[in-house]
């Protein structure tokens, strides 16, 4: 209403009395929604003469209509008195809180006002939540109004995040990458490829099992959050390596009418398949999405060598160390126990056993590993016990050494040596006997000639039974065993059917097609299952077998352009029948037995 009461004014007839004149201003109590339009009314009361009323201004209004005027009376404990209103119809333009001005009338050559009043604008969103708690309505999603784009809620209402805690470390220092799926939707997901942790020893803390949820708030709405796997990866080596993506399909259910509802979400690791019979609830649609994770690039940087410690081995954390005999006094040949004790914080699944230097007379063996560990910690707290049996031939007191261990300190960038103290063991001259309870004691040459005697026996036994064998085989006719044909090894173009027959699909259906048959190929020619399935461990499989690296460079390129189209809207490098005619020839290249590199010259 831009200029609209740029209007002079307007007259209202009435009668005017001695009493005073009533003059006021009414607005809606409840808020209005943006959008929507609503009245205001100027009522004015006990007139005897023709009053002129001028109106306000409507700033932050858009006008309609008006004024109405309408006569009426209203019934008080002094009797009748005559009413007249004039009614403007406005509608609200946006969210907020605007001033109505009151009108104004001249009675007896003096101006009066009305009352000034607010009115209270929502969004559209704002007012279906206050219906909603109102109400006690929880639709959290799971209602699908009228016009509303399902794929676009979504996209807005379940998502997976992979989050890291930190982008570059030291070789050895661990990386938290934990995996959250966010949902506010009836929903069933099923994780189809996990992520490939190449370059890096894997602890798992969190994993579907465990069934972990909690509530965050995502932009002032509530989510409940999976986390579906947390793991501490411990890189082997320095240098670039890629978390690649999780990928998730989803089927997410929609009610067309409101009901009081909480969603749940069911995730599950490739067990829902694409023929579930599971039919939706009555006046809901099923609809099906994938998404995936961002691969996340992780910067390993060696640890210093200025200052390395001669004794340190890969150690990177905080430790202590400790040791122990666990029997001080043993008999001569009577197995001993040395327990090497390392504590703290830090990699702990890559330390390897301290270095023992034995005292001539004493002769140690490989350690037995015990762990205890706390798996909500990062990095890894807790112990790991090296136990080194040995033994002792001769009587003697023997010191075994303080042993050392060195490790390089993140907190503080530097390296540090601890050891455990020089620990005793005394050893009798008592013989340990060689005897089992209630039996007498035999000398070695007694035992000698038991097991040479009972050793012939078992010789002569076996050669009877493989003489008698031969005799009943002889009897029997000879049996003609046939020759099964080696199975038929599939051609690439066999691979390839389901990608020729989606080139008339839409690009993001056939990038995905495509993307399957040549994760099928590899899965079949080199092994590939799980989260094995992952482009770097296809890489070095690739290199293993001795494919050529441009072959390997062109079916990785291949394999990042089916997924950047199948979760973006990247177009097509090439089109989809020379496309799939390159990857033809690289299946074909790889397949082929015995094929030499010169051939990837072949391959434009």
């Amino acid at each position: 209403m831009k200029r609209m009461t740029a209007i002079a004014g307007f007259f209202l007839c009435c009668l005017f009395t001695q009493a005073q004149t009533g003059f006021k201003t009414i607005v809606p109590q409840q808020p209005v929604v943006a959008g929507e339009s609503f009245q205001v009314q100027y009522i004015l009361e006990d007139a005897d003469k023709t009053i002129q009323v001028k109106p306000p201004v409507f700033s932050n209004f858009r006008f309609v209509t008006g004024p109405n005027i309408y006569m009426g009376s209203v019934v008080t404990a002094d009797g009748t008195r005559p009413v007249r209103n004039a009614v403007y119809t406005l509608e609200a333009v946006r969210p907020g809180k605007f001033a109505i001005p009151g009108a104004s009338i001249t009675i007896n050559g003096k101006t009066v006002r009305s009352n000034n009043a607010w009115v209270e604008v929502i969004s559209r969103n704002e007012a279906i939540k206050r219906f909603n708690a109102e109400n006690g309505i929880n639709v959290s999603g799971y209602f699908l109004r009228p016009g509303e784009d399902p794929y676009q809620k979504i996209r807005e209402n379940l998502f997976i995040k992979m989050l890291v805690d930190k982008r570059a470390c030291y070789v050895g220092e661990p990386v938290l990458a934990t995996f959250k799926l966010y949902s506010r939707l009836e929903s069933k997901s099923d994780i189809v490829k996990n992520p490939g942790f190449y370059g890096f020893t894997v602890y798992d803390m969190v994993n579907l099992a465990d069934k972990q949820v909690t509530t965050e708030n995502v932009n002032g709405k509530a989510f409940d959050v999976h986390t579906i796997r947390k793991v501490q990866l411990y890189p082997l080596q320095a240098g670039e390596f890629t978390i690649d993506a999780m990928q998730v399909k989803n089927k997410v259910e929609f009610s067309r009418s409101v009901v009081n509802k909480k969603t749940e979400q069911e995730i599950v690791e490739g067990v829902l398949a694409d023929t579930d019979e599971e039919k939706p609830a009555e006046d809901a649609t099923e609809y099906e999405t994938e998404f995936s994770t961002e691969p996340v690039t992780i910067r390993v940087k060696p640890v210093p060598e200025k200052n390395k410690p001669a004794v340190f081995n890969g150690a990177i954390g905080n430790f202590r160390i400790s040791s122990q005999i666990v029997n001080t006094v043993l008999k001569k040949n009577e197995e001993g126990f040395f327990e090497i004790t390392i504590s703290g914080k830090g990699n702990f699944t890559q330390l390897n056993a301290p270095v023992v230097q034995w005292p001539a007379g004493v002769e140690g063996f490989e350690p037995a590993v015990k762990d205890t560990f706390d798996k909500t910690k990062t990095p890894l707290a807790g112990s790991r016990v090296f136990r080194y049996p040995f033994v002792c031939a001769t009587a003697g007191t023997w010191e075994l050494p303080a042993v050392s261990f060195s490790f390089f300190d993140t907190d503080s960038n530097s390296y540090k040596t601890v050891a455990a103290k020089a620990v005793k063991v005394i050893t009798s001259n008592e013989e340990k006997a060689k005897i089992v309870a209630g039996e007498q004691k035999i000398s070695i040459a007694e035992k000698s000639e038991r097991a040479a005697r009972t050793a012939g026996i078992v010789v002569v036994s076996l050669v009877l039974l493989i003489l008698l064998y031969w005799i009943v085989k002889k009897k029997e006719p000879e049996k003609i065993i046939p020759v099964e044909p080696e199975p038929e090894i599939p051609s690439a173009a066999s691979w390839l059917e389901p990608a020729y027959a989606a080139m008339t699909e839409e690009d993001n259906r056939f990038y995905r097609i495509l993307h399957g048959c040549i994760w099928n190929f590899a899965s079949s020619r080199f092994g590939l299952s799980g989260s094995e399935m992952s482009k770097q461990l296809l890489i070095v499989k690739m290199n293993d077998a001795g494919i050529a690296a441009d072959i390997t460079r062109q079916l990785s390129g291949v394999l990042e352009q089916c997924e950047a189209g199948m979760f973006t809207t990247a177009s097509l490098e090439h089109d989809k029948q020379e496309l799939v005619s390159l990857v033809k020839q690289l299946l074909d290249t790889i397949s082929s037995p015995g094929y030499s590199p010169d051939e990837q010259n072949q391959i434009q």
